[in-house]
C-alpha cells in the first residue's frame, strides 16, 4: 500500500516529551503516532542521559532543551523546543524518516528515481561530447565501473562528483535538474 504524503501526514496533531523514557511521543494529523528516542532526533544531545544537559557543537555550547516548554510551531510541521536563547527545530520528516519505515521506503523510491533521472543524463550528455565511457572516466578521475553504474543509475553521484562531471562535459550543474 503506497501511503499518501499530503498535508495530514506532515502536521504534527500532539506532541510530548515522555522524560522518564527520554522519548518525544507524537501524532500527525492523518493519526499515525510514534514514540521516538531523543537522542535519534538531537544526536547532540545523546550524551547526556534522556538530552538534559546542554552539548557543544561546531564550538558553541548549547544550552539544554527545556522539554517542558516542547511545542508545535505555526506552521504544525516542526517541533519547538526552547534551549535558552534559541529554539531547536524539529521538522516532520525527521521524525518520519527516523519512525515511520513507510517513509524511509518513501525516501529510497525517489532516491532510487533520482538516481535514474541523474544516470540517463550523464549519459545522454557523454553521448552528446561524443565521450565512450572509459573517456569520461579518465577525465572525471573514477573508473569505468563507476561511469557504468551512474549511467545505469545503480548509484545516486554526491554533489562534488556531479560538480566535476559537469565541468568536464562543459555544462551547469542546472542541466542535471532540469525536468
Amino acid at each position: 500500500m503506497k501511503k499518501n504524503w499530503d498535508r495530514e501526514a506532515v502536521r504534527f496533531a500532539s506532541a510530548r516529551y515522555v522524560d522518564r523514557q527520554g522519548m518525544l511521543d507524537v501524532t500527525f494529523e492523518n493519526g499515525d503516532h510514534f514514540l521516538v528516542a531523543v537522542e535519534s532526533v538531537l544526536p547532540w544531545v545523546s550524551d547526556a542521559p534522556f538530552g538534559r544537559t546542554g552539548a557543544r557543537v561546531a564550538g558553541t555550547t548549547l544550552a539544554p532543551p527545556d522539554w517542558a516548554k516542547l511545542r508545535i510551531g505555526e506552521t504544525s510541521d516542526v517541533l519547538e523546543v526552547p534551549a535558552s536563547d534559541t529554539v531547536i527545530e524539529i521538522p516532520w520528516d525527521r521524525i518520519r524518516s527516523i519512525a515511520d519505515p513507510d517513509f524511509r521506503a518513501h525516501l529510497a523510491e525517489r532516491a532510487d528515481e533520482r538516481a535514474r533521472r541523474i544516470g540517463e543524463r550523464i549519459r545522454a550528455m557523454r553521448l552528446e561530447a561524443g565521450l565512450t565511457p572509459v573517456a569520461l572516466a579518465e577525465k572525471v578521475g573514477v573508473s569505468r565501473e563507476v561511469v557504468a553504474n551512474l549511467e545505469a543509475g545503480k548509484i545516486e553521484p554526491q554533489n562534488d562528483l556531479i560538480e566535476h562531471i559537469a565541468i568536464v562535459l562543459g555544462r551547469r550543474l542546472r542541466d542535471f535538474a532540469e525536468e
